[in-house]
């Protein structure tokens, strides 16, 4: 059964718009904005209609009061009435049209699904918009916000160049082919368009919360984000030792770049935390000294014992990081890891206009700055430190996450292993 109810999304001390919802039999929202406005004070949320025995005010009195009751209940009945005489589904444009025919009103333009993506990444960027993390809200992390505006350009350069002016309801499985082709065909591989249309499948999910449609296709299992296996390397202890050994005092950009990295090795960080480390982070307690962050994507607090590599770092900037840009460090550590000799040969698997296609590079070339968070916490793993503490460093939520995060093959585990008291003739394993 279709439900009717009214509410306000203020608590401001003001007049503030009062808002319909409507729940169609399916259990699909549409919201829309009413004429009605009301102080916050005086309303009551569980009867979605005014507080009884309020006070007059000059922005609002007991006649006012009166009026929008009746009106709430003539509304109500109007569109439960019509929308069961509907022939067809509920709509967001039906619902205006009759919402607007009540008030005699021309009914506004709907929002378009480029619209919508549009408003989605700037009110997420300006921190109007807030991610949902765990049971809290808070603002969407930079790595998020620049992966949303890819995705919002993306959309836009799909129906800017194929001609198509897609709307919510049109995105079906024939439109989601019709987007892989064309990026395949322009030589994306399959992580590219699978992040776009992961991004696109939360988008619509909000807009549907928000009452904008009721397309539930990007539920179906075929509409997909597409996967496939990267290679995220990552450096060992000589190798970082290396970079950290090298004189690079003729080249202060390289040296700057360096030691921002190497912060993320030691700290096993994201790049929009280990890049934001200052003296208010570091903490001292019975002679320990370690950085105290709040991580920006999870809100998780990590507190990460000073490695002596990562107190010398910090001294040489007042224990502040330089300011700088992810792009610049990606662009010259890879000349930092060519410089330090790190050019074992990977051979690396990407798709190709839908193929596969095998290759293989230097390893400085595939050093990027989450490559310095993935290092941290496989060389603290192959160094024997417990799954469960590392984890409280890095913030990772589950072994299982962090076990395929890391980068341990399996002559890495050998080797590792070869090393156990087991391996190396425990008098207690050797049977009397």
């Amino acid at each position: 059964m279709a439900t009717v109810k009214f509410y306000l999304r203020t608590k401001l001390d003001k007049l503030a718009p009062v808002y319909l919802r409507m729940t169609d039999t399916g259990g699909v929202n549409f919201i829309v904005k009413t004429p009605f406005k009301m102080v916050p004070a005086y309303w009551n949320a569980k009867k979605q209609t005014c507080k009884d025995n309020i006070l007059d005010t000059e922005i609002f009195t007991k006649e006012d009061a009166k009026k929008i009751e009746d009106r709430f209940t003539e509304l109500k009945d109007k569109i439960l009435y019509e929308s069961f005489e509907l022939k067809g589904p509920v709509t967001l444009e039906w619902l205006n049209e009759t919402v607007n025919k009540y008030f005699n009103k021309d009914a506004p333009k709907v929002e378009t699904l480029r619209q919508y993506i549009d408003r989605f990444y700037n009110e997420a960027k300006a921190g109007t918009r807030l991610a949902s993390a765990g049971n809290t809200k808070r603002r969407y992390a930079y790595e998020t916000l620049r992966s949303l505006k890819g995705t919002k350009l993306s959309f836009e350069m799909f129906e800017d160049e194929t001609g198509r002016k897609s709307n919510f309801n049109d995105i079906t499985i024939d439109w989601y082919n019709d987007f892989l082709a064309f990026y395949y065909k322009r030589g994306c591989g399959a992580n590219y368009i699978g992040k776009h249309i992961k991004n696109l499948k939360t988008i619509m999910r909000q807009a549907r919360e928000e009452g904008l449609h009721n397309n539930t296709e990007i539920e179906r299992r075929s509409f997909k984000a597409l996967s496939e296996p990267s290679e995220s390397i990552y450096l060992t202890e000589k190798e970082v030792a290396a970079m950290y050994a090298k004189d690079l005092s003729d080249n202060a950009v390289y040296a700057k770049v360096r030691d921002v990295f190497l912060c993320g090795v030691y700290t096993a960080q994201r790049y929009s935390d280990y890049s934001r480390i200052n003296k208010d982070m570091i903490k001292e307690e019975d002679g320990v000294r370690y950085i105290e962050l709040i991580q920006q994507k999870t809100g998780e607090k990590c507190l990460i014992p000073m490695r002596p590599e990562l107190e010398t770092i910090l001294s040489r900037y007042d224990y502040t990081l330089p300011k700088t840009f992810e792009q610049k460090i990606n662009f010259n550590i890879k000349e930092v890891g060519k410089l330090c000799d790190i050019k074992e040969g990977i051979v690396t698997e990407t798709f190709k206009s839908g193929m596969k296609v095998k290759k293989t590079t230097p390893k400085y070339k595939l050093i990027k700055t989450h490559t310095a968070r993935r290092t941290g916490c496989t060389l603290m793993y192959l160094a024997g430190v417990q799954p469960i503490d590392i984890m409280k460093v890095s913030g990772h939520k589950t072994e299982r996450e962090f076990l395929k995060y890391i980068k341990v093959g399996k002559k890495e585990t050998a080797m590792n292993l070869a090393r156990h008291p087991y391996f190396l003739g425990n008098p207690l394993s050797v049977a009397k």
